[in-house]
């Protein structure tokens, strides 16, 4: 990751606080999702500040402007007996999430001398759900989760070209029968019959915690959580407004419960025998970069 200063640090001492417009150059192997996850900041306010229409259309080599809302960090120069462990829970934070904010893919690899940004705590939290909707963020935080419960997220399409998540939930307790009704914890709309495009639908499965109706075997239903974006992808591709809800979605819920990145998943890479859902045209790839 190369990053140009657009302005000059007032202070070169060893722990300084700076303000910088940040320039990052696309590599090999990057996308607008891990880009936005290296600097804490949503894939959304990535495509504004560089005026992206498609958010897989970027070139090896193009020079993105990322948002204000990442540049007000610390520069820390790592001295003997330094280990990012040690630095991040020096400044409260994650190892991975100082790994990730500095572009470092292997934590081991690093060296005296090396210059590293460590995020305000605060700006973290607040950059990173940036783009989720302050009621959808409100009503999730009033929601009591017990850590541990949940191992998975698993992923849905609808299969349906146009719905909307209450159609759905009247339609899973009245036909199918199912008495706690809407079998997803959560449904992302796609801006047919009535919605609006990427609009979050919390379920009262995930309101009251409990377990999920959209996995084949009960075992499963009981600690995964079922995300369900409205459309037919064996036909086309999800909406990009739904992809970036889904992520911010993904991860926050990955804070609040410690799901792991290699727990989320899709239903299909869960029983591949079973069902083709979310679709052949669902961009799976995009979502374990999601969940990194």
């Amino acid at each position: 990751m190369r990053i140009f200063k657009l302005l000059t640090c007032i202070s070169l001492l060893l722990v300084a606080p700076c303000l910088e417009a940040l320039v990052h150059v696309v590599r090999k192997g990057d996308n607008l999702t891990t880009i936005a996850q290296s600097y804490k900041v949503s894939v959304a306010s990535l495509k504004k500040a560089n005026n992206i229409k498609d958010a897989d259309v970027i070139r090896i080599g193009q020079k993105l402007q990322v948002p204000d809302a990442a540049t007000v960090f610390t520069s820390y120069k790592i001295k003997r007996g330094d280990s990012l462990s040690s630095i991040a829970s020096k400044h409260g934070l994650k190892t991975k999430e100082l790994s990730a904010y500095n572009g470092i893919r292997n934590a081991n690899k690093i060296r005296i001398g090396q210059t590293i940004r460590i995020p305000p705590k605060s700006g973290v939290a607040a950059s990173k759900y940036a783009n989720l909707p302050a009621n959808v963020k409100a009503a999730l935080d009033k929601i009591s989760i017990k850590r541990g419960q949940w191992k998975n997220i698993v992923i849905h399409h609808s299969a349906t070209t146009a719905d909307r998540a209450i159609n759905m939930a009247r339609f899973h307790k009245e036909e199918r029968h199912m008495e706690n009704g809407l079998a997803y914890h959560f449904v992302i709309e796609n801006g047919t019959r009535g919605t609006s495009n990427g609009d979050i639908y919390v379920g009262d499965r995930w309101k009251k915690q409990l377990h999920g109706g959209h996995m084949k075997l009960w075992a499963h239903n009981q600690i995964a959580i079922g995300i369900c974006l409205i459309g037919n992808f064996e036909k086309s591709r999800p909406k990009e407004k739904q992809l970036e809800q889904l992520e911010v979605l993904i991860s926050y819920l990955q804070d609040k419960t410690g799901v792991p990145a290699k727990n989320i998943t899709t239903h299909s890479l869960m029983h591949p025998k079973h069902t083709l859902c979310p679709g052949k045209y669902f961009p799976t790839s995009r979502l374990k970069a999601m969940a990194q």
